[in-house]
Protein backbone atom coordinates (compact mmCIF):
# COMPACT_ATOMS: atom_id res chain seq x y z
CA UNK A 1 0.00 0.00 0.00
CA UNK A 2 1.34 3.41 -0.99
CA UNK A 3 2.06 6.13 1.52
CA UNK A 4 0.38 9.51 1.50
CA UNK A 5 -3.10 10.92 1.76
CA UNK A 6 -6.22 11.29 -0.35
CA UNK A 7 -8.62 14.24 0.00
CA UNK A 8 -12.34 13.96 -0.58
CA UNK A 9 -14.82 16.84 -0.62
CA UNK A 10 -18.55 16.52 0.03
CA UNK A 11 -20.61 19.54 -1.03
CA UNK A 12 -23.86 18.85 0.77
CA UNK A 13 -27.14 20.67 1.24
CA UNK A 14 -26.38 21.74 4.81
CA UNK A 15 -22.58 21.50 5.07
CA UNK A 16 -19.39 21.25 3.04
CA UNK A 17 -16.77 18.82 4.31
CA UNK A 18 -13.29 17.69 3.44
CA UNK A 19 -11.98 14.37 4.74
CA UNK A 20 -8.34 13.34 4.59
CA UNK A 21 -7.74 9.60 4.27
CA UNK A 22 -4.45 7.95 5.22
CA UNK A 23 -3.68 5.54 2.38
CA UNK A 24 -1.53 3.30 4.54
CA UNK A 25 -4.03 2.73 7.35
CA UNK A 26 -7.39 3.35 5.69
CA UNK A 27 -8.24 5.73 8.54
CA UNK A 28 -9.69 9.23 8.30
CA UNK A 29 -7.07 11.44 9.94
CA UNK A 30 -8.84 14.78 9.75
CA UNK A 31 -12.16 16.35 8.79
CA UNK A 32 -12.99 20.00 8.30
CA UNK A 33 -16.44 21.43 7.73
CA UNK A 34 -18.14 24.68 6.80
CA UNK A 35 -21.89 25.39 6.60
CA UNK A 36 -23.59 25.55 3.23
CA UNK A 37 -25.25 28.94 3.24
CA UNK A 38 -28.72 28.85 1.70
CA UNK A 39 -30.43 32.02 0.50
CA UNK A 40 -34.18 32.50 0.01
CA UNK A 41 -34.77 35.46 -2.34
CA UNK A 42 -38.46 34.50 -2.31
CA UNK A 43 -40.30 32.45 0.32
CA UNK A 44 -40.45 29.35 -1.89
CA UNK A 45 -37.00 29.69 -3.51
CA UNK A 46 -33.68 28.30 -2.27
CA UNK A 47 -30.29 29.17 -3.76
CA UNK A 48 -26.56 28.87 -3.12
CA UNK A 49 -23.91 31.41 -4.09
CA UNK A 50 -21.24 29.62 -6.19
CA UNK A 51 -18.47 31.89 -4.91
CA UNK A 52 -19.45 31.12 -1.31
CA UNK A 53 -19.50 27.40 -2.15
CA UNK A 54 -15.96 27.57 -3.51
CA UNK A 55 -14.70 29.66 -0.59
CA UNK A 56 -16.14 27.12 1.89
CA UNK A 57 -14.55 24.24 -0.05
CA UNK A 58 -11.19 25.99 -0.11
CA UNK A 59 -11.30 26.70 3.64
CA UNK A 60 -12.30 23.11 4.42
CA UNK A 61 -9.52 21.67 2.25
CA UNK A 62 -6.94 24.01 3.75
CA UNK A 63 -7.93 23.05 7.30
CA UNK A 64 -8.22 19.29 6.68
CA UNK A 65 -4.89 19.04 4.86
CA UNK A 66 -2.91 21.40 7.10
CA UNK A 67 0.57 20.02 7.68
CA UNK A 68 0.04 17.21 5.17
CA UNK A 69 -0.80 19.04 1.94
CA UNK A 70 2.53 18.14 0.29
CA UNK A 71 1.67 14.45 0.70
CA UNK A 72 -1.85 14.61 -0.76
CA UNK A 73 -1.82 12.27 -3.77
CA UNK A 74 -5.12 13.48 -5.27
CA UNK A 75 -8.43 15.15 -4.53
CA UNK A 76 -11.98 14.35 -5.75
CA UNK A 77 -15.37 15.93 -5.16
CA UNK A 78 -18.82 14.51 -4.42
CA UNK A 79 -21.90 16.68 -4.25
CA UNK A 80 -25.64 17.03 -4.18
CA UNK A 81 -27.09 16.36 -7.61
CA UNK A 82 -29.36 18.29 -10.04
CA UNK A 83 -28.06 21.73 -9.02
CA UNK A 84 -25.57 23.63 -11.14
CA UNK A 85 -24.43 26.97 -12.51
CA UNK A 86 -23.87 28.56 -15.92
CA UNK A 87 -20.26 29.63 -16.50
CA UNK A 88 -18.93 32.15 -19.03
CA UNK A 89 -16.08 31.66 -21.47
CA UNK A 90 -13.69 33.37 -19.05
CA UNK A 91 -14.82 31.19 -16.13
CA UNK A 92 -17.20 33.47 -14.27
CA UNK A 93 -20.31 31.97 -12.64
CA UNK A 94 -23.26 33.83 -14.14
CA UNK A 95 -25.85 33.42 -11.41
CA UNK A 96 -26.89 31.62 -8.27
CA UNK A 97 -27.11 27.84 -7.92
CA UNK A 98 -30.77 26.84 -7.71
CA UNK A 99 -31.10 24.22 -4.95
CA UNK A 100 -31.93 20.69 -6.06
CA UNK A 101 -35.21 20.73 -4.11
CA UNK A 102 -36.35 24.15 -5.41
CA UNK A 103 -39.44 23.54 -7.58
CA UNK A 104 -39.67 26.93 -9.34
CA UNK A 105 -39.09 25.11 -12.65
CA UNK A 106 -42.26 23.00 -12.35
CA UNK A 107 -44.12 24.72 -15.25
CA UNK A 108 -41.11 24.34 -17.56
CA UNK A 109 -40.68 20.73 -16.46
CA UNK A 110 -44.29 19.92 -17.25
CA UNK A 111 -43.88 21.25 -20.78
CA UNK A 112 -40.74 19.19 -21.27
CA UNK A 113 -42.31 15.99 -19.97
CA UNK A 114 -45.32 16.51 -22.21
CA UNK A 115 -43.04 17.02 -25.20
CA UNK A 116 -40.87 13.95 -24.66
CA UNK A 117 -43.16 11.62 -22.67
CA UNK A 118 -42.34 10.08 -19.29
CA UNK A 119 -41.69 6.59 -20.62
CA UNK A 120 -39.45 7.75 -23.46
CA UNK A 121 -37.51 10.05 -21.14
CA UNK A 122 -36.93 7.13 -18.77
CA UNK A 123 -35.75 4.88 -21.61
CA UNK A 124 -33.09 7.47 -22.44
CA UNK A 125 -32.13 8.99 -19.09
CA UNK A 126 -33.34 6.60 -16.39
CA UNK A 127 -35.06 9.49 -14.59
CA UNK A 128 -38.69 9.91 -13.57
CA UNK A 129 -41.11 12.79 -13.92
CA UNK A 130 -39.75 15.47 -11.57
CA UNK A 131 -38.93 19.17 -11.81
CA UNK A 132 -35.60 19.14 -9.99
CA UNK A 133 -33.30 18.03 -12.82
CA UNK A 134 -30.72 20.37 -14.35
CA UNK A 135 -32.45 20.51 -17.73
CA UNK A 136 -35.63 21.80 -16.07
CA UNK A 137 -33.63 24.47 -14.23
CA UNK A 138 -32.04 25.50 -17.52
CA UNK A 139 -35.49 25.88 -19.08
CA UNK A 140 -36.46 28.15 -16.19
CA UNK A 141 -33.30 30.21 -16.66
CA UNK A 142 -34.04 30.60 -20.37
CA UNK A 143 -37.53 31.88 -19.54
CA UNK A 144 -36.56 34.12 -16.63
CA UNK A 145 -32.81 34.88 -16.88
CA UNK A 146 -32.10 34.90 -20.63
CA UNK A 147 -29.00 37.09 -20.23
CA UNK A 148 -27.27 34.28 -18.35
CA UNK A 149 -27.78 31.84 -21.19
CA UNK A 150 -26.74 34.40 -23.77
CA UNK A 151 -23.33 34.75 -22.10
CA UNK A 152 -22.89 31.15 -20.93
CA UNK A 153 -20.64 28.57 -22.54
CA UNK A 154 -21.01 25.69 -20.03
CA UNK A 155 -23.41 24.25 -17.47
CA UNK A 156 -21.54 22.75 -14.51
CA UNK A 157 -23.11 20.68 -11.74
CA UNK A 158 -21.99 21.63 -8.23
CA UNK A 159 -19.12 19.13 -8.00
CA UNK A 160 -18.12 20.01 -11.57
CA UNK A 161 -17.89 23.67 -10.62
CA UNK A 162 -15.58 22.83 -7.71
CA UNK A 163 -13.43 20.70 -10.04
CA UNK A 164 -13.31 23.70 -12.38
CA UNK A 165 -12.22 26.02 -9.55
CA UNK A 166 -9.54 23.51 -8.56
CA UNK A 167 -8.14 22.73 -11.98
CA UNK A 168 -9.67 24.94 -14.68
CA UNK A 169 -11.07 21.80 -16.34
CA UNK A 170 -14.69 21.73 -17.48
CA UNK A 171 -15.76 18.15 -16.89
CA UNK A 172 -18.37 16.00 -15.21
CA UNK A 173 -18.76 12.36 -14.25
CA UNK A 174 -21.36 9.90 -15.48
CA UNK A 175 -23.38 9.85 -12.23
CA UNK A 176 -23.89 13.63 -12.02
CA UNK A 177 -24.39 13.90 -15.78
CA UNK A 178 -27.21 11.40 -15.29
CA UNK A 179 -29.03 13.79 -12.96
CA UNK A 180 -29.23 16.52 -15.59
CA UNK A 181 -31.99 14.68 -17.55
CA UNK A 182 -29.82 15.14 -20.66
CA UNK A 183 -27.57 12.05 -20.48
CA UNK A 184 -28.10 8.85 -22.47
CA UNK A 185 -27.63 5.83 -20.19
CA UNK A 186 -26.86 3.40 -23.01
CA UNK A 187 -24.27 5.42 -24.92
CA UNK A 188 -23.09 7.41 -21.86
CA UNK A 189 -23.09 10.57 -23.93
CA UNK A 190 -25.27 13.67 -24.04
CA UNK A 191 -28.65 12.80 -25.53
CA UNK A 192 -29.38 14.54 -28.84
CA UNK A 193 -33.07 13.64 -28.43
CA UNK A 194 -33.49 15.14 -24.96
CA UNK A 195 -31.52 18.26 -25.86
CA UNK A 196 -33.49 18.75 -29.06
CA UNK A 197 -36.74 18.53 -27.09
CA UNK A 198 -35.44 21.20 -24.70
CA UNK A 199 -33.75 23.20 -27.50
CA UNK A 200 -30.26 23.31 -25.99
CA UNK A 201 -27.00 22.55 -27.84
CA UNK A 202 -24.81 19.65 -26.65
CA UNK A 203 -21.93 22.12 -26.41
CA UNK A 204 -23.54 23.63 -23.30
CA UNK A 205 -22.53 20.53 -21.35
CA UNK A 206 -18.95 19.52 -20.48
CA UNK A 207 -17.25 16.26 -21.45
CA UNK A 208 -18.40 13.37 -19.23
CA UNK A 209 -16.02 10.79 -17.76
CA UNK A 210 -16.27 7.77 -15.46
CA UNK A 211 -15.93 8.56 -11.77
CA UNK A 212 -12.32 8.20 -10.69
CA UNK A 213 -10.84 9.93 -13.77
CA UNK A 214 -8.08 12.53 -13.54
CA UNK A 215 -9.39 15.60 -15.38
CA UNK A 216 -6.78 18.17 -14.37
CA UNK A 217 -4.34 19.38 -11.75
CA UNK A 218 -4.54 22.03 -9.05
CA UNK A 219 -3.73 25.44 -10.49
CA UNK A 220 -1.45 27.90 -8.75
CA UNK A 221 -4.48 30.01 -7.87
CA UNK A 222 -6.38 27.03 -6.43
CA UNK A 223 -3.28 25.93 -4.52
CA UNK A 224 -3.00 29.37 -2.95
CA UNK A 225 -6.64 29.15 -1.81
CA UNK A 226 -6.65 25.54 -0.58
CA UNK A 227 -3.10 25.01 0.59
CA UNK A 228 -2.72 22.06 -1.77
CA UNK A 229 0.50 21.50 -3.69
CA UNK A 230 0.27 23.01 -7.21
CA UNK A 231 -0.20 20.19 -9.68
CA UNK A 232 -2.11 17.92 -7.28
CA UNK A 233 -4.25 15.61 -9.45
CA UNK A 234 -7.95 16.54 -9.55
CA UNK A 235 -10.30 13.59 -10.05
CA UNK A 236 -14.01 13.12 -10.80
CA UNK A 237 -16.11 11.99 -7.83
CA UNK A 238 -19.88 11.84 -8.26
CA UNK A 239 -23.38 11.86 -6.80
CA UNK A 240 -23.15 12.00 -3.01
CA UNK A 241 -25.32 8.94 -2.22
CA UNK A 242 -23.25 6.78 -4.54
CA UNK A 243 -19.92 7.95 -3.15
CA UNK A 244 -21.23 7.11 0.30
CA UNK A 245 -22.02 3.60 -0.93
CA UNK A 246 -18.37 3.13 -1.95
CA UNK A 247 -17.15 4.16 1.50
CA UNK A 248 -19.61 1.70 3.06
CA UNK A 249 -18.23 -1.12 0.91
CA UNK A 250 -21.40 -1.56 -1.16
CA UNK A 251 -19.80 -1.98 -4.58
CA UNK A 252 -20.91 -5.40 -5.88
CA UNK A 253 -23.89 -5.99 -8.21
CA UNK A 254 -26.90 -7.00 -6.15
CA UNK A 255 -25.56 -5.22 -3.05
CA UNK A 256 -28.08 -3.00 -1.28
CA UNK A 257 -27.42 0.23 0.64
CA UNK A 258 -29.98 1.97 2.84
CA UNK A 259 -28.98 5.59 3.47
CA UNK A 260 -30.98 6.89 6.43
CA UNK A 261 -31.14 10.56 7.22
CA UNK A 262 -33.90 13.14 7.19
CA UNK A 263 -34.91 11.41 3.97
CA UNK A 264 -34.22 7.78 3.12
CA UNK A 265 -32.70 6.46 -0.09
CA UNK A 266 -31.86 2.88 -0.95
CA UNK A 267 -29.45 1.94 -3.67
CA UNK A 268 -29.20 -1.35 -5.56
CA UNK A 269 -26.26 -1.99 -7.91
CA UNK A 270 -26.85 -3.68 -11.25
CA UNK A 271 -24.63 -4.56 -14.20
CA UNK A 272 -27.07 -3.46 -16.88
CA UNK A 273 -29.43 -0.61 -17.69
CA UNK A 274 -32.88 -2.18 -17.95
CA UNK A 275 -35.58 0.51 -18.15
CA UNK A 276 -39.18 -0.63 -17.84
CA UNK A 277 -42.65 0.84 -17.49
CA UNK A 278 -42.91 -0.64 -13.98
CA UNK A 279 -39.88 1.38 -12.87
CA UNK A 280 -41.37 4.54 -14.39
CA UNK A 281 -44.68 4.03 -12.64
CA UNK A 282 -42.95 3.26 -9.35
CA UNK A 283 -40.89 6.44 -9.34
CA UNK A 284 -37.54 4.63 -9.34
CA UNK A 285 -34.39 6.18 -10.83
CA UNK A 286 -31.98 4.03 -12.85
CA UNK A 287 -28.65 5.51 -13.95
CA UNK A 288 -24.86 5.31 -14.01
CA UNK A 289 -23.12 4.47 -10.74
CA UNK A 290 -19.71 5.73 -9.66
CA UNK A 291 -18.64 2.06 -9.78
CA UNK A 292 -17.41 1.52 -13.38
CA UNK A 293 -19.78 -0.22 -15.76
CA UNK A 294 -22.51 -0.43 -13.11
CA UNK A 295 -25.90 1.20 -12.78
CA UNK A 296 -27.97 2.10 -9.76
CA UNK A 297 -31.62 1.47 -9.05
CA UNK A 298 -32.66 4.09 -6.53
CA UNK A 299 -35.85 4.61 -4.56
CA UNK A 300 -36.58 6.92 -1.72
CA UNK A 301 -38.87 8.58 0.80
CA UNK A 302 -38.64 12.33 1.36
CA UNK A 303 -39.31 12.11 5.12
CA UNK A 304 -37.99 9.12 7.07
CA UNK A 305 -35.89 10.26 10.02
CA UNK A 306 -37.58 13.61 9.50
CA UNK A 307 -40.95 11.96 10.11
CA UNK A 308 -39.77 10.46 13.39
CA UNK A 309 -38.45 13.90 14.34
CA UNK A 310 -41.85 15.43 13.53
CA UNK A 311 -43.71 12.88 15.65
CA UNK A 312 -41.46 13.31 18.66
CA UNK A 313 -41.11 17.09 18.57
CA UNK A 314 -44.56 18.15 17.34
CA UNK A 315 -46.89 15.55 18.81
CA UNK A 316 -45.42 13.46 21.63
CA UNK A 317 -43.54 16.27 23.35
CA UNK A 318 -45.41 19.33 22.17
CA UNK A 319 -45.69 21.94 24.88
CA UNK A 320 -46.45 25.49 23.65
CA UNK A 321 -43.92 28.01 24.86
CA UNK A 322 -41.48 25.40 26.19
CA UNK A 323 -38.01 24.69 24.82
CA UNK A 324 -37.78 21.06 23.70
CA UNK A 325 -34.83 19.06 25.04
CA UNK A 326 -34.53 17.14 21.78
CA UNK A 327 -32.07 14.48 22.95
CA UNK A 328 -34.11 13.70 26.05
CA UNK A 329 -37.37 13.68 24.07
CA UNK A 330 -35.99 11.18 21.58
CA UNK A 331 -34.53 8.97 24.28
CA UNK A 332 -37.87 8.89 26.10
CA UNK A 333 -39.86 8.20 22.94
CA UNK A 334 -37.58 5.35 21.89
CA UNK A 335 -37.61 3.82 25.37
CA UNK A 336 -41.42 3.81 25.24
CA UNK A 337 -41.32 2.29 21.75
CA UNK A 338 -39.00 -0.47 22.96
CA UNK A 339 -41.55 -1.30 25.68
CA UNK A 340 -44.43 -1.55 23.19
CA UNK A 341 -45.00 -4.98 21.61
CA UNK A 342 -44.14 -5.86 17.99
CA UNK A 343 -47.17 -4.99 15.90
CA UNK A 344 -47.92 -1.99 18.13
CA UNK A 345 -51.13 -3.60 19.43
CA UNK A 346 -52.85 -3.17 16.07
CA UNK A 347 -51.76 0.40 15.23
CA UNK A 348 -50.46 0.95 11.68
CA UNK A 349 -48.80 3.99 10.17
CA UNK A 350 -48.71 4.81 6.45
CA UNK A 351 -45.55 6.98 6.40
CA UNK A 352 -46.48 9.34 3.56
CA UNK A 353 -46.14 12.63 5.42
CA UNK A 354 -44.17 14.12 2.49
CA UNK A 355 -45.67 12.00 -0.29
CA UNK A 356 -45.45 8.29 -0.94
CA UNK A 357 -41.98 8.16 -2.48
CA UNK A 358 -41.38 4.97 -4.41
CA UNK A 359 -42.96 2.58 -5.34
CA UNK A 360 -46.19 4.59 -5.75
CA UNK A 361 -44.72 7.93 -6.88
CA UNK A 362 -47.70 9.86 -5.50
CA UNK A 363 -46.79 13.31 -4.22
CA UNK A 364 -50.43 13.87 -3.20
CA UNK A 365 -50.52 10.97 -0.76
CA UNK A 366 -50.50 11.82 2.94
CA UNK A 367 -49.66 10.05 6.15
CA UNK A 368 -52.30 8.06 7.98
CA UNK A 369 -52.40 6.18 11.25
CA UNK A 370 -55.07 3.53 11.56
CA UNK A 371 -56.25 1.06 14.17
CA UNK A 372 -56.01 3.37 17.21
CA UNK A 373 -57.91 2.70 20.41
CA UNK A 374 -57.81 4.26 23.85
CA UNK A 375 -55.40 1.50 24.86
CA UNK A 376 -52.62 2.96 22.69
CA UNK A 377 -49.97 5.20 24.16
CA UNK A 378 -46.98 7.15 22.92
CA UNK A 379 -44.81 4.04 22.73
CA UNK A 380 -47.30 2.37 20.38
CA UNK A 381 -47.37 5.47 18.17
CA UNK A 382 -43.59 5.64 17.90
CA UNK A 383 -43.20 1.92 17.31
CA UNK A 384 -46.00 1.95 14.71
CA UNK A 385 -44.17 4.68 12.77
CA UNK A 386 -40.88 2.77 12.89
CA UNK A 387 -42.72 -0.35 11.71
CA UNK A 388 -44.42 1.65 8.94
CA UNK A 389 -41.06 2.89 7.67
CA UNK A 390 -39.77 -0.68 7.65
CA UNK A 391 -42.88 -1.93 5.82
CA UNK A 392 -42.28 0.87 3.29
CA UNK A 393 -38.77 -0.49 2.60
CA UNK A 394 -40.04 -4.05 2.23
CA UNK A 395 -42.72 -2.85 -0.18
CA UNK A 396 -40.02 -1.19 -2.26
CA UNK A 397 -37.80 -4.26 -2.33
CA UNK A 398 -40.76 -6.38 -3.40
CA UNK A 399 -41.64 -3.89 -6.16
CA UNK A 400 -38.04 -3.76 -7.42
CA UNK A 401 -37.82 -7.54 -7.54
CA UNK A 402 -41.09 -7.75 -9.45
CA UNK A 403 -40.04 -5.02 -11.91
CA UNK A 404 -36.49 -6.16 -12.58
CA UNK A 405 -36.01 -9.73 -11.42
CA UNK A 406 -32.76 -8.58 -9.78
CA UNK A 407 -31.80 -10.51 -6.67
CA UNK A 408 -30.93 -8.20 -3.79
CA UNK A 409 -29.19 -10.68 -1.53
CA UNK A 410 -29.69 -11.32 2.16
CA UNK A 411 -27.92 -8.26 3.59
CA UNK A 412 -28.93 -4.60 3.77
CA UNK A 413 -26.05 -2.24 4.57
CA UNK A 414 -27.31 0.79 6.49
CA UNK A 415 -25.58 4.14 7.00
CA UNK A 416 -26.70 7.53 8.29
CA UNK A 417 -28.19 8.91 11.48
CA UNK A 418 -31.24 6.62 11.53
CA UNK A 419 -29.02 3.54 11.45
CA UNK A 420 -27.87 4.28 15.01
CA UNK A 421 -31.37 3.44 16.31
CA UNK A 422 -31.16 -0.18 17.52
CA UNK A 423 -34.94 -0.76 17.61
CA UNK A 424 -35.35 0.60 14.09
CA UNK A 425 -32.57 -1.62 12.71
CA UNK A 426 -33.84 -4.77 14.43
CA UNK A 427 -37.36 -4.05 13.20
CA UNK A 428 -36.01 -3.54 9.68
CA UNK A 429 -34.33 -6.95 9.86
CA UNK A 430 -37.50 -8.61 11.18
CA UNK A 431 -39.78 -6.97 8.59
CA UNK A 432 -37.56 -7.55 5.54
CA UNK A 433 -36.21 -10.95 6.60
CA UNK A 434 -32.67 -9.75 5.83
CA UNK A 435 -29.61 -9.15 7.95
CA UNK A 436 -29.16 -5.42 8.51
CA UNK A 437 -25.50 -4.49 8.74
CA UNK A 438 -24.95 -1.04 10.23
CA UNK A 439 -21.67 0.40 9.00
CA UNK A 440 -19.98 3.24 10.84
CA UNK A 441 -17.84 5.29 8.43
CA UNK A 442 -17.11 8.85 9.46
CA UNK A 443 -18.10 11.25 6.66
CA UNK A 444 -18.89 8.45 4.22
CA UNK A 445 -19.58 10.70 1.22
CA UNK A 446 -16.29 12.59 1.50
CA UNK A 447 -14.42 9.34 2.13
CA UNK A 448 -16.03 7.81 -0.95
CA UNK A 449 -14.78 10.77 -3.00
CA UNK A 450 -11.29 10.31 -1.55
CA UNK A 451 -11.33 6.63 -2.55
CA UNK A 452 -12.28 7.59 -6.12
CA UNK A 453 -9.39 10.04 -6.11
CA UNK A 454 -7.15 7.11 -5.22
CA UNK A 455 -8.53 5.04 -8.08
CA UNK A 456 -7.85 7.92 -10.45
CA UNK A 457 -4.13 8.09 -9.64
CA UNK A 458 -3.59 4.35 -9.37
CA UNK A 459 -3.33 4.06 -5.60
CA UNK A 460 -6.05 1.41 -5.92
CA UNK A 461 -6.48 -0.74 -9.05
CA UNK A 462 -10.28 -0.89 -8.74
CA UNK A 463 -13.14 0.75 -6.87
CA UNK A 464 -13.74 -2.58 -5.11
CA UNK A 465 -10.16 -2.67 -3.80
CA UNK A 466 -10.45 0.97 -2.75
CA UNK A 467 -13.64 0.21 -0.80
CA UNK A 468 -11.95 -2.78 0.83
CA UNK A 469 -9.10 -0.62 2.13
CA UNK A 470 -11.24 1.48 4.45
CA UNK A 471 -11.19 0.90 8.18
CA UNK A 472 -14.83 0.55 9.22
CA UNK A 473 -16.83 -0.90 12.09
CA UNK A 474 -20.13 -2.72 11.70
CA UNK A 475 -22.91 -4.23 13.79
CA UNK A 476 -25.33 -6.84 12.42
CA UNK A 477 -29.01 -7.26 13.25
CA UNK A 478 -30.39 -10.71 12.41
CA UNK A 479 -34.12 -11.41 11.90
CA UNK A 480 -35.86 -13.07 14.83
CA UNK A 481 -37.91 -15.98 13.35
CA UNK A 482 -41.00 -15.52 15.53
CA UNK A 483 -41.14 -11.74 15.09
CA UNK A 484 -40.53 -12.13 11.38
CA UNK A 485 -43.56 -14.41 11.06
CA UNK A 486 -45.70 -11.83 12.87
CA UNK A 487 -44.54 -9.03 10.58
CA UNK A 488 -45.01 -11.18 7.48
CA UNK A 489 -48.67 -11.63 8.44
CA UNK A 490 -49.24 -7.97 9.31
CA UNK A 491 -47.53 -6.78 6.14
CA UNK A 492 -49.56 -9.06 3.88
CA UNK A 493 -52.92 -8.68 5.65
CA UNK A 494 -52.84 -4.98 6.52
CA UNK A 495 -49.99 -2.75 5.36
CA UNK A 496 -49.98 -3.71 1.68
CA UNK A 497 -53.63 -2.72 1.38
CA UNK A 498 -53.42 0.65 3.10
CA UNK A 499 -52.35 2.86 0.22
CA UNK A 500 -54.57 1.25 -2.46
CA UNK A 501 -57.60 1.61 -0.18
CA UNK A 502 -56.78 5.19 0.85
CA UNK A 503 -55.51 6.51 -2.49
CA UNK A 504 -58.72 8.18 -3.71
CA UNK A 505 -59.45 9.57 -0.26
CA UNK A 506 -55.94 11.06 -0.16
CA UNK A 507 -56.49 12.70 -3.53
CA UNK A 508 -59.74 14.25 -2.33
CA UNK A 509 -57.98 15.55 0.79
CA UNK A 510 -55.22 17.01 -1.39
CA UNK A 511 -57.73 18.75 -3.67
CA UNK A 512 -59.59 20.22 -0.71
CA UNK A 513 -56.33 21.40 0.84
CA UNK A 514 -55.38 23.15 -2.40
CA UNK A 515 -58.77 24.89 -2.50
CA UNK A 516 -58.28 26.03 1.08
CA UNK A 517 -54.70 27.15 0.44
CA UNK A 518 -53.17 24.35 2.54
Amino acid sequence: MADGYLAGVDVGTTSIKCALLDVGTGEVVSVASRPTTTRHPRPDWSEFDPTEIWDAVAESVREATAGRAEDVCAIAVASMAESGVLVSADGRPLGSIIAWYDNRSLPEAERLWEAIGAERAFQITGQTRQAKFSLCKLLWLRDHEPDQLAEATTWLCVADYVLFCLSGARATDYSLASRTLAFDQVTRTWSAEMLAAARFPPSLFPPAFPSGTVVGHATAEAAASTGLRPGTPVVTGGHDHLCGAVAAGVVAPGALLDSMGTAEAYILLTRTFTPSLALVEGGFSHYCHVVPDCYVLLGGLNASGGQVDWLVSQILNHCPGAQLDRDRAFADALADAEAAPPGSAGAFWLPHIAGSGSPWADDRSRAAIIGLTRAHGRGHLTRALIEGLCYWLRENLDALAAATGVETGDVITAIGGGSRNRLWMQTKADVTGRVVRVVDVAEATAVGAALLAGVGVGVYPTVASAAGSVSRRSVEHTPDPATRRLYDRLYERVYRGLYPVLRETMRSIHEEAVRQGG
